[in-house]
C-alpha cells in the first residue's frame, strides 16, 4: 500500500463556513469562532509533525523521545462498534502506544450518532481535563459548541472527518474523493452506453454534518455536471437525506426516493458511507427493484462493509479513506500539541479507488 501523506489544499478553505443544521439540542450557546487564534504559520512551523508522521507511516518503531508518555489524550468515536470507527480507534490506540502513551490516558467516549450523546461526552471528557481533545462527531452545531467549551479551558481540539470551527482537520478532501467517484461513475455509465441510458442519479447525504460533508457528494454531482452539463444532469439529480449514516435512516430514505420514481429502471447512486449504502440497497431489494445490471454504485470508505459490498457485487467501486491508517496523522497531531508545536490545518490521507478488480491488491483476504 503506498504512504499516505498530507496536503493542503487551499481551495477548501470554506471548511468551517458551515451552513449549521441542529438536532436534539436547543437553545444553543454562542458558537466558537472558527479565525480566532488562527495565525499565518512559518513555512517550517509544521517539522515536528512531519517528522512524526512520517515516522509512522514508514515504520512501526516507538516514537522519537516517546512524546506522549506521562501526558493524556481523550478521543471520541462517532459511533463506536461500526468497522470504519473500529479501525479507527484500533489504529489511534497503537500509535498512542508507539507515541508512548499508557491506555489509562487514552479517554475514550462514544458518540453514538447522537448530537446529545455527543454534548454529554464532551462535558465529560472537559471534566477530565485531557490535554488534547481528538473528536469524531456527524453533527456541525454540536461541534461548534464544544469548539467554545474546550477553547475556554485551553484544550486542542483535532477533528475527524467532520469539521470542528478553529480545530486543525484530520480525514479526506471531502470535494476530491466525491469527485473521484463521479469520474468512476461516469467511466461505467459510458461502459453501459452513455448517460442517456440513466434515468437518475441519486445523492444520498447528510446535511446535518453541514456544508463541507455536504461535499462528500455535490462533488460527485460536480463530475457529472462538468462531464455532461448541467441542463443534462440537474433534471434527473435527486438529493436524499439519508440520515447521520446509518443504515435505518438510509434505508427509509432511499424507500421514499423510489416511491418517488416508479417507472424509473436505471440508476447512479452515492452515499456517504458504506453503512449508509447497506439501507439504500436494502430499500431497493425489498422494493423489487434490484437488478446489478441497473444500478452503477460508487461508495465511500472501504471499511469491513465496503469489502464485502465490493466482493458480493452489490456496489462497483469505493472510494478508500484507510481508517486503519487514520492514528499515523491523529497520534503525531496530538504529540505536537503535547510537545507545543504547531499542526497543520488540514491533514488529507490520499485515496484510491478500489473495485473488484484491484481490491485484493490492498485488502489480500
Amino acid at each position: 500500500m503506498r504512504k499516505l501523506k498530507t496536503v493542503l489544499i487551499i481551495g477548501l478553505a470554506m471548511v468551517f463556513a458551515v451552513g449549521l443544521s441542529m438536532s436534539a439540542c436547543a437553545p444553543a450557546p454562542e458558537v466558537a469562532d472558527p479565525d480566532v487564534g488562527v495565525e499565518e504559520p512559518e513555512a517550517d512551523a509544521y517539522d515536528y509533525y512531519e517528522m512524526l508522521n512520517e515516522h509512522a507511516t514508514t515504520t512501526d518503531d516507538p516514537y522519537p523521545d516517546s512524546p506522549a508518555e506521562g501526558r493524556t489524550i481523550a478521543y471520541t468515536d462517532i459511533m463506536g462498534g461500526i468497522p470504519f470507527c473500529a479501525n479507527v480507534y484500533g489504529s489511534v490506540q497503537e500509535e498512542w502506544a508507539k507515541a508512548g502513551g499508557a491506555a489509562e490516558d487514552l479517554y475514550y467516549a462514544d458518540n453514538q450518532y447522537d448530537a446529545t450523546v455527543g454534548l454529554q461526552n464532551a462535558d465529560i471528557l472537559l471534566a477530565r481535563e485531557p490535554e488534547v481533545l481528538i473528536w469524531f462527531q456527524f453533527d456541525s452545531m454540536v461541534n461548534s459548541i464544544v469548539a467554545q467549551k474546550f477553547s475556554e479551558a485551553g484544550i486542542p481540539i483535532i477533528a475527524v472527518d467532520v469539521p470542528v470551527p478553529g480545530a486543525p482537520f484530520m480525514g479526506v478532501n471531502n470535494f476530491q474523493v466525491a469527485y473521484m467517484a463521479g469520474e468512476k461513475a461516469i467511466q461505467l455509465v459510458e461502459d453501459q452506453g452513455g448517460i442517456d441510458t440513466v434515468d437518475n442519479i441519486v445523492l444520498m447525504q447528510m446535511p446535518a454534518g453541514g456544508e463541507v460533508t455536504m461535499l462528500r457528494s455535490e462533488g460527485f454531482y460536480q463530475a457529472f455536471a462538468d462531464e455532461y452539463g448541467v441542463d443534462v444532469i440537474d433534471p434527473m439529480t435527486i438529493r436524499a437525506d439519508g440520515g447521520a449514516g446509518e443504515a435505518e435512516e438510509a434505508n427509509a430514505a432511499m424507500a421514499d426516493v423510489l416511491a418517488s420514481i416508479p417507472d424509473a429502471e436505471n440508476f447512479v447512486l452515492t452515499s456517504i458511507n458504506e453503512q449508509t449504502m447497506d439501507g439504500c440497497i436494502s430499500a431497493i431489494q425489498t422494493a423489487g427493484r434490484w437488478d446489478p445490471d441497473n444500478w452503477v454504485i460508487i461508495t465511500q470508505g472501504v471499511d469491513d462493509v465496503g469489502q464485502a459490498q465490493i466482493r458480493e457485487g452489490l456496489t462497483d467501486a469505493g472510494i478508500a479513506y484507510f481508517p486503519e491508517r487514520y492514528g499515523e496523522y491523529l497520534i503525531p497531531a496530538a504529540s505536537a500539541f503535547l510537545q507545543g508545536h504547531a499542526v497543520p490545518p488540514f491533514m488529507y490521507v490520499d485515496n484510491e479507488v478500489i473495485t473488484a478488480e484491484n481490491i485484493d491488491e490492498w485488502y489480500p483476504e
